[in-house]
């Protein structure tokens, strides 16, 4: 049988794999295969495992799901299947003259399901919001074979609670994502700089001030990251305004300031692509209080550096989501006793195990201990109904 990994390390051989290309022909296996269980996956981009199969699980491919149409083209409404890429999404829109600013670094391979699975985002995250924000109705399939149709094509509706958000983030957990109708925006001009200072603390501390020019992106990186991709020396914030705003280096002596084109920002980018070639590694994503940056932050990098763990800092500044990568050798895993201090941290500045990466098999453990046995009611009380055979997978 095939293996299907992702880019946490975790691999996975199912006991059979099924690639739908619509509704119908997912409907029908579902319909013949009552008594098994199944995990989701597209792009495997992820790096919590939350699409690798376990080895009694069916592994449901939406890779070839796929279907892109306008809806109304004048208000930039238009409908995408699970298995549409953010780079067909990206070329798709663009070519009318929109923009759809949900845009992970992964978009060539990273599916319209997987990031509505995990409330993806990216760089214009900070200005435009996660994908939630573009979300208006979700198709949405149970376990058992039924078709929900929730939210509307409408703007604003206030009719009860809103059920399409609870499948937003619930990584496969509570029904298969089938289709969305979206909305896009109007493609800003970005003007990018790029902020460098040899000390990471500094760089920290001078969020606030660049927040206040009111950036479409605010990027940023450790040198311990820059590794990755230019090998600069420094830290680095990739700061990017929109067009006309007023900007002038010369208020920020501090800093060695340029401006460059917005392709630049591969600069970032590439650390993500390029750590995974390096050891294995394991993502603890974090978010949290933009006024506890430079504490936070250098708390937990002096906890690593203490320990002689290798680690790289680096993400979306701007809205307090960093994706921090701590790797080790073949056969010497982070101890539980190290994340759990590095999550001890986190919690005493108010933070969360997961910005936009998700819990997956990876965060399971780590996850239930920091959500109290309400949520985890209310969470089990809700898939009991939408999953009662518990084919997909749990979060706790």
């Amino acid at each position: 049988m095939i293996e299907i990994k992702d880019h946490s390390n975790l691999s996975g051989k199912p006991l059979a794999i099924f690639t739908p290309a619509d509704s119908e022909e997912l409907i029908s296996f579902l319909n013949s295969n009552k008594d098994v269980k199944y995990r989701i996956g597209a792009g495997l981009t992820g790096v919590s495992g939350a699409a690798v199969p376990e080895n009694d699980e069916y592994y449901i491919d939406f890779s070839q799901y796929k279907s892109l149409y306008w809806i109304d083209r004048s208000e930039g409404i238009f409908s995408a299947a699970a298995g549409n890429t953010m780079s067909e999404i990206k070329e798709f829109t663009e070519a009318e003259g929109w923009s759809f600013p949900v845009m992970p670094g992964s978009l060539q391979k990273a599916t319209l399901g997987g990031m509505i699975a995990c409330n993806g985002g990216g760089p214009l995250s900070l200005s435009f919001g996660k994908i939630k924000n573009f979300i208006r109705s979700l198709e949405i399939i149970t376990s058992e074979g039924t078709v929900l149709n929730l939210g509307s094509r409408c703007k604003k509706i206030s009719e009860g609670p809103d059920f399409m958000q609870l499948f937003i983030g619930s990584e496969g957990s509570l029904g298969f994502i089938s289709k969305a109708i979206l909305s896009c925006v109007k493609a800003p001009e970005i003007v990018l700089y790029r902020i460098s200072h040899i000390s990471f603390a500094t760089l920290l501390e001078a969020i606030p001030v660049f927040l206040a020019y009111e950036p479409l992106l605010l990027e940023m990186a450790e040198p311990d990251a820059l590794k990755f991709s230019s090998g600069a020396d420094e830290s680095v914030i990739w700061l990017g305004l929109r067009k006309g705003t007023a900007f002038d280096s010369k208020n920020h002596p501090f800093f060695k300031i340029l401006i460059q084109t917005p392709e630049n920002i591969k600069e970032r980018f590439d650390i993500g692509y390029n750590l995974q070639h390096y050891k294995k590694f394991i993502d603890l994503d974090i978010s949290f209080p933009l006024l506890h940056s430079a504490s936070l932050l250098t708390e937990l990098k002096s906890l690593l550096n203490a320990q002689n763990i290798e680690s790289s800092f680096f993400g979306h500044a701007g809205d307090g989501n960093w994706h921090i990568h701590v790797f080790y050798d073949e056969g010497k895993q982070v101890s539980e006793a190290i994340i759990s201090e590095f999550d001890s941290i986190l919690m005493k500045y108010e933070g969360h195990i997961s910005g936009e990466h998700g819990i997956g098999r990876i965060h399971k453990k780590r996850f239930a201990k920091f959500k109290d046995v309400h949520y985890q009611s209310i969470y089990h009380a809700i898939k009991s109904n939408l999953d009662p055979n518990n084919k997909l997978p749990s979060l706790f």
